[in-house]
């Protein structure tokens, strides 16, 4: 990949992505101003952009939206933070017009920080009631939600999608103290970033997600961090050219299905509050904030990292985990691995409150296969480069090691029990369209990425309909051992 690092170029590209979207919201619009498929705030956004756009094609378009928006139906689901913020930024819209299609909607306030800082970002320009609001919505996040240098997602638990959006949102605060916080999450985002895959979000809620990386985009060019900016445009740029669409899930882009969701298939990595015409009129939106208002300032100096989250990059990978987090789509049991490009070990689970692809045997952890019994994650500490995690296996305590070297990855799986029959140590999952060969009964190869797995035990690699966020996985496994470790060497002896 050829970097081009002059910043007017980057913002070129940023704005002609920008007007793919416009048009391609302007020509799946239905007559009724709103979207094919059901959405929640993409209305505002789509009318955000073609505003900012300032194209008069749109005319019609906007009105149409306008329309619609003001017919809507504000329920207990209705996205006031995200729609109202959205409005704000409609350069062409005049107050009467924005309380039209508010009204007396609530703020729905979820326990989650970028909703809170929303809400903060809007009362900042509003009465002195709103302002005195914004202080004492910016004194709760900062207690509840900031951990320097990082932005949690809900209470204990990391997300680096959410930690960007909140990047992205205070980057442009009118209150200096919430930039230069802005600007030490925005160092942790460019440490996140993967270069050789342009994505900024690999762990936590939403991993792949195009949220993410356009709010990466947006934060890590405002602050001159032009190379991580550049591999996450050139990663939306080949999204667009494969699918002629920016998909919500960057990590599986498939064309959209009339029913996306959870719980299909054709749409992995998916919660069941995704909407593709949300994110993409989103995407578009900042997109053209990159473009046009993404002027750099300094770079801080001082870098620093949260003590579970574990970031590792070497000529032959960049691994990526988070030890903390509520649910299994927080945690990263196996390391997300990235090698020549690809993804090897993906994020794993997903939504798991609703229908899902997801379930415990989506958890790369050890198993009693025939019963059915899955680890539950316990603990996990980060130290140098060596991440261990604890777990529970039925009713038996269980440890696994993990360290990062130059050329290998060394992972120790070890369960405290005697009885080891169907005992799966491992479970590692790997995308099931990767090409193996297995030259010998402890040993599988991955020649496209010169990659190679080796055990002192004889490893397997099946077809057991599991789901990662990159869509089907095989699981590669040790089995019948209660200890095992397993090498995931580049240059094998």
């Amino acid at each position: 990949m050829s970097l081009r690092l002059v910043q007017s170029d980057l913002h070129e590209r940023c704005l002609r992505l920008a007007r793919l979207i416009a048009d391609q919201l302007a020509n799946q619009q239905s007559e009724n101003g709103d979207f094919p498929q059901h959405s929640f705030y993409a209305k505002a956004y789509a009318i955000a952009l073609w505003q900012n756009l300032g194209d008069d094609h749109y005319t019609a378009k906007i009105r149409a939206a306008v329309n619609a928006l003001k017919a809507e139906i504000q329920d207990h689901r209705y996205h006031r933070e995200f729609i109202e913020y959205a409005l704000e930024n409609c350069p062409d819209m005049n107050a009467e017009t924005r309380n039209a299609i508010l009204r007396n909607a609530p703020y729905q306030s979820p326990n989650v920080a970028n909703w809170h800082i929303l809400a903060m970002r809007i009362r900042q320009s509003g009465s002195w009631r709103d302002k005195l609001r914004a202080k004492l919505d910016w004194l709760y996040t900062r207690t509840r939600f900031w951990r320097a240098p990082v932005f949690m997602d809900r209470p204990g638990c990391f997300s680096a999608q959410y930690h960007v959006f909140c990047a992205a949102l205070l980057t442009d605060s009118p209150t200096p103290a919430q930039r230069k916080i802005a600007a030490k999450a925005t160092d942790l985002i460019a440490r996140l970033c993967c270069a050789t895959t342009g994505i900024p979000n690999l762990v936590g809620r939403g991993a792949g997600q195009s949220f993410g990386a356009t709010t990466a985009l947006y934060a890590l060019l405002k602050h001159g961090y032009r190379a991580e900016a550049e591999a996450i445009l050139f990663r939306l740029e080949q999204t667009l050219l494969q699918t002629e669409t920016l998909p919500l899930n960057l990590l599986a882009p498939n064309p959209l299905p009339d029913n996306p969701g959870p719980d299909n298939p054709q749409t992995p990595g998916w919660y069941s509050y995704n909407r593709h015409y949300d994110y993409l009129a989103f995407t578009g939106f900042w997109l053209l904030r990159a473009a046009i208002y993404s002027s750099p300032e300094p770079a801080p100096t001082i870098r620093a990292n949260a003590d579970f989250l574990l970031i590792h990059d070497t000529d032959h990978y960049q691994a990526r985990m988070c030890l903390r987090g509520k649910s299994p789509y927080d945690i990263t049991t196996a390391p997300v691995l990235i090698t020549n490009g690809h993804v090897f070990l993906p994020p794993s689970g997903g939504e798991e409150d609703f229908s899902s692809l997801y379930g415990p045997a989506s958890l790369p952890l050890p198993a009693f296969a025939g019963q059915q019994a899955w680890s539950t994650f316990t603990s996990g500490t980060i130290s140098d480069s060596t991440a261990k995690i604890t777990f529970r296996l039925s009713d038996h305590r269980g440890q696994r090691d993990i360290t990062f070297n130059e050329n290998e990855i060394v992972i120790h799986d070890q369960v405290d029990t005697d009885s080891r029959s169907n005992l799966h140590l491992f479970r590692l999952l790997v995308p099931s369209g990767l090409t193996f060969k297995k030259p010998g009964e402890n040993r599988i190869d991955f020649p496209d990425l010169n990659l190679h797995l080796i055990a002192e035990h004889p490893l397997h690699i099946t077809d057991d309909g599991l789901f990662a966020v990159t869509g089907p996985v095989r699981t590669i496994f040790v089995p019948n051992h209660s200890t095992a470790t397993l090498r995931i060497v580049w240059r094998p002896s």
